[in-house]
């Protein structure tokens, strides 16, 4: 499903395969060879995203940017990187030739270096760098720049790692504010950039046969 949002449309490349029930809203970018399979949601909300040429998006995929008046987070996936089902990427860079396997998650302002691996069910916290070439094995947490890589029973360092990432702060920039403001204003940001979904629409199915124009 093609949906306009902020009065910006998806273009996909007419070499790029989509499946019918895959649903791309907004300022999408989708390049030449890609193949994006059943169940994939790509939602660019106030900021872009461009998915680069031969990459693969496999099914029930998740991928979004964000963005707001002060902050903006897009979403950029290099030339030949493979995200596995039920992955979930927000606002951060993908280099080339990367494999995120099924369940792989990348969060706000994350960088993954080319040929980088997530394993199974593997997480890139916020503002976390990655190196080219890094693995992250499968039920491992990184963190920070440079990455530290903990394994999940390391649930003390985690929970360290997790509280230091001033979460609100970082992502909705709240930092004057008592910690119940934060959550309330971050909150309320939120929520008026989901309610411009308000004004969206649809303007077509998409396929490898229905396509906008490059």
């Amino acid at each position: 499903m093609h949906i306009e949002h902020q009065k910006k449309n998806p273009i996909i490349h007419p070499s790029a395969w989509v499946d019918s029930n895959a649903v791309i809203r907004g300022e999408v970018i989708v390049e030449e060879e890609v193949y994006i399979s059943s169940g994939a949601v790509i939602i660019a909300e106030g900021a872009p995203i461009h998915i680069k040429r031969g990459t693969i998006i496999m099914k029930n995929v998740v991928l979004k940017s964000s963005g707001g008046k002060t902050i903006s987070y897009p979403l950029l996936i290099e030339e030949h990187t493979l995200i596995g089902p039920y992955a979930y990427l927000i606002g951060c860079t993908i280099e080339r030739k990367c494999f995120l396997a099924a369940g792989a998650k990348v969060y706000n302002k994350a960088y993954i270096g080319e040929q980088s691996i997530i394993g199974i069910n593997g997480v890139v916290h916020i503002d976390t760098n990655l190196k080219a070439k890094t693995i992250v094995p499968t039920l491992h947490m990184a963190f920070g720049d440079p990455a530290k890589i903990y394994p999940p029973d390391d649930t003390g360092k985690i929970a360290k790692e997790t509280e230091s990432l001033n979460f609100l702060d970082t992502l909705f920039q709240v930092k004057d504010k008592s910690k119940d403001l934060k959550y309330v204003d971050a909150l309320e940001q939120y929520r008026h950039m989901l309610f411009e979904h308000k004004s969206d629409d649809i303007t077509g199915n998409l396929s490898s046969k229905s396509i906008d124009k490059w």
